[in-house]
């Protein structure tokens, strides 16, 4: 009996806070990133095309940017229509840019460094032509693979800004950079890195910045009807 009582006193408890606390979940900025991630990793990286929110609309896609004449293998990134990457201009070259590897909670949207820039397609200088990653045969007797791009051997994020409908977006896409010679197994010899896209998010408030690797909070009461349901199993043992 005395079990039986407490037992009523704590869904009482959880009926109450869970009252209280719905309108917590429905505040502003609540749930307002959608997160994707594909069933296995998207590999190879050069011509892949993503369409971010699903609408039909492409808008990023990665090509190849090797020169072979100069023994330069690379893989590019630009946005597509309207879209814009966040990339760094190359140093003292004619045109062309480098997509920034951004790291976990760099604030896409915010204010940016004098040195980064968003570029389309269409941007002044190939500005919207990043190298995303890439090696070069150097010039000496070993012939050594030089390494090329931001994203070379590492896991980072890169920052997007794009349209759906007439309003502007920010999101993120986090990119794995393979590195360049012969792959885990042996059989295979990658002059151009491989690449791989893990998964991807944005904000659905117009012009709202997103922290890089940001993904969908659950709402408070989701967590109350978890905790209730867990409360539940517990009482029934009782």
């Amino acid at each position: 009996m005395k079990r039986r009582r407490i037992s009523i006193r704590l869904a009482h408890f959880w009926l109450v806070l869970a009252c209280g606390l719905v309108p917590a979940s429905l505040a502003p900025g609540q749930g307002t990133i959608v997160y994707h991630q594909p069933a296995a990793p998207l590999f190879g990286l050069v011509g892949l095309t993503l369409d971010l929110n699903g609408d039909g609309q492409v808008d990023s896609r990665f090509y190849s940017a090797s020169y072979i004449p100069a023994s330069y293998y690379a893989t590019g990134a630009s946005g597509v229509g309207t879209a814009q990457l966040l990339v760094t201009p190359n140093a003292g070259l004619d045109g062309g840019s480098h997509l920034v590897a951004l790291g976990p909670d760099f604030l896409i949207g915010g204010t940016i460094d004098e040195s980064l820039l968003w570029a389309g397609q269409d941007a002044s200088n190939s500005y919207g032509d990043a190298t995303v990653l890439g090696s070069y045969i150097a010039e000496d007797a070993a012939g050594s693979l030089i390494p090329v791009g931001y994203f070379y051997g590492t896991t980072a994020f890169m920052g997007i800004h794009f349209q759906i409908d007439s309003e502007w977006h920010y999101g993120w896409v986090r990119i794995r950079g393979g590195t360049a010679g012969l792959s885990d197994d042996g059989q295979q010899l990658y002059l151009n890195p491989p690449g791989w896209i893990l998964d991807w998010a944005y904000d659905m408030r117009p012009d709202a910045p997103i922290l890089a690797g940001a993904v969908p909070e659950p709402s408070t009461l989701s967590l109350l009807l978890v905790s209730g349901a867990a409360f539940w199993l517990v009482r029934k043992r009782l």
